[in-house]
This record gives structure tokens, sequence and C-alpha cells, in this order.
């Protein structure tokens, strides 16, 4: 914590101090009277500030401007594709379980998917007639008749090959490449 309390004081009411500083903080704020009378003289300060400008509309087209930097930082490096968590359409396969397509390679014939699956859904038993089916469980429990697979367990479903139909108890959130 620095050692200025007044500094301090002031980084905590602007909200600007957090992990272990704004713990840190926190923990000592019921046994420091000083510190207490520091925080409530900067919020009080803060206030009258606040109240003193007045207020203003924001110029047209900040919030536009204010968009185009956050997406001016997710650039991709050449060569290569980023998907953002929270992007990305989903669609059903079956009541309960839904996919969103990360990436497709036409020349391959593959296409990366995550699939979710909620508690007690069931996808139907398949075979694997376009090539070969990649799994990686990454988060919950998947259950195809006796083998029950769990977060980091990768299963392999080959060309050819069916499996019995998947359940999962808890939920799912599986990573899938899949030929087409």
């Amino acid at each position: 914590m620095p050692k200025d309390i007044d500094q301090t004081a002031a980084a905590y009411t602007l909200g600007i101090l957090r992990g272990a500083a704004r713990a840190a903080i926190e923990a000592r704020l019921s046994s420091d009277p000083a510190l207490q009378a520091k925080i409530k003289l900067w919020q009080e300060n803060f206030v009258a500030v606040d109240l003193a400008a007045g207020r203003q509309a924001p110029p047209a087209g900040l919030f536009d401007t204010v968009l185009d930097a956050i997406d001016a930082e997710k650039t991709e490096l050449p060569g290569t594709l980023t998907r953002r968590a929270g992007t990305g359409v989903w669609s059903e396969m079956s009541p309960g379980v839904t996919y969103t397509v990360l990436f497709e390679d036409p020349v391959a014939k593959r296409r990366s998917i995550l699939v979710r699956a909620l508690p007690g859904s069931i996808y139907d038993s398949h075979f694997h007639n376009e090539g070969h089916e990649e799994c990686l469980v990454l988060e919950g429990d998947l259950t195809m008749g006796d083998l029950k697979l769990l977060a980091g367990d990768f299963h392999l479903a080959a060309k050819g090959s069916s499996h019995p139909a998947a359940t999962t108890m808890s939920g799912c959130l599986l990573y899938q490449s899949i030929a087409f």
C-alpha cells in the first residue's frame, strides 16, 4: 500500500485501486479511523467537484468513437483468426444441446465447433461416415454408454464408427473437430 495516506484514500475513492491493493485498504478500513476520515474527505471533495461541474451532453459521435477504439483493439495477427468469447451464433442440435462454429476449413473438410449441453440433455447416437470426430471435454461430464468423460478428457470417434446416445448429468462444454 502506498505510504501517502491522502493519495491512497483518493485512489480508493475514485475506484482506481484494484485487486490486492484495494483488498488491503478494505481490510484496514474498519480499524483505521485516519484512513476512514481521509476517504470520507475525498468522497465529499469529489461530490463537490461533480456538482460544480454541471451537466453537459457528450459531443455527437462520442459513443461511436469509443466503439471504434474498442474495435481497433481487436486486431488480428497476420494469418490468424481470433474468435472472442461470447460472439457467434448458437444453433440447436437437439433439445438442450447447442453448438457454434469456430472455424470451417473447406479444403480439409473439417469444422471446429463448441458444443454446450444442458444437464440431463441427450444427443442421439450417430454414425461417423464423413471422417473422424475429435472431442475434448472443457467443462462438465459426458457419458456415452459405459464411457464417462470429464473435463480434460479427449475422445476420438474414428471414421466408420458410431457411439451410443450421449448424455450429461451436470451439463458440459465440448470442443469438437468434425469432418463434413
